[in-house]
């Protein structure tokens, strides 16, 4: 469900309903232990996204990056309903394939936020990027629609990067996940360097 709304972000400006902001946790900075659940390593450092604003959001993304992604301008931050996760989107074109990304904070836990995505078990993979745990997910019964990385950024924060295919049969899963892939590489590159 969360993955499906997410798709509509870039097609709509819709965005997902987030806990309210005033009750954010903050993060911390010990790495926690291993997450038996998901297998996912121990973090090599807290990534700083706790409470980040839209428009810090949007650099998550630099230029030197975006060609690689196939991404252009500067990204729009992500329009409010209520209380939502922030978040920046960014359009983006390959052949005749148009797509949008958007980077999102969860003020949440990477295995509590993961077990309410109704992701398709047959999309689900776990990876590391630059040392942070990873999960891949697809909307069951929407794989076509796009494709989700969650990212164990910090304690109780989850980076959540949403590619959302607009043309449809325009990429196949397989090109879509490996673009979301690419986008969290290149914003935990950001962070990392921050």
């Amino acid at each position: 469900m969360i993955a499906l709304v997410a798709a509509a972000v870039a097609l709509t400006g819709c965005t997902v309903n987030g806990p309210d902001p005033d009750s954010e946790p903050t993060s911390t900075s010990a790495p926690t232990t291993k997450n038996s659940s998901l297998d996912l390593p121990k973090r090599p450092q807290d990534l700083a996204i706790a409470g980040k604003q839209d428009a810090e959001i949007c650099t998550w993304l630099k230029s030197e990056q975006k060609p690689s992604l196939q991404i252009g301008g500067s990204g729009r931050p992500v329009q409010k309903d209520g209380n939502n996760y922030n978040g920046c989107a960014f359009l983006g074109e390959d052949g005749k394939a148009q797509f949008g990304l958007a980077l999102r904070v969860v003020p949440e836990g990477i295995q509590s936020f993961v077990q309410k995505v109704n992701s398709s078990p047959e999309s689900g993979k776990t990876y590391e990027i630059n040392g942070f745990g990873a999960v891949q997910g697809q909307l069951a019964g929407g794989e076509s629609l796009g494709c989700d990385v969650f990212v164990d950024a910090a304690e109780r924060q989850t980076l959540w990067i949403n590619m959302m295919l607009q043309t449809p049969g325009g990429m196949d899963n397989q090109q879509m996940c490996e673009r979301a892939k690419q986008a969290a590489e290149a914003a935990v590159t950001t962070l990392q360097g921050s």
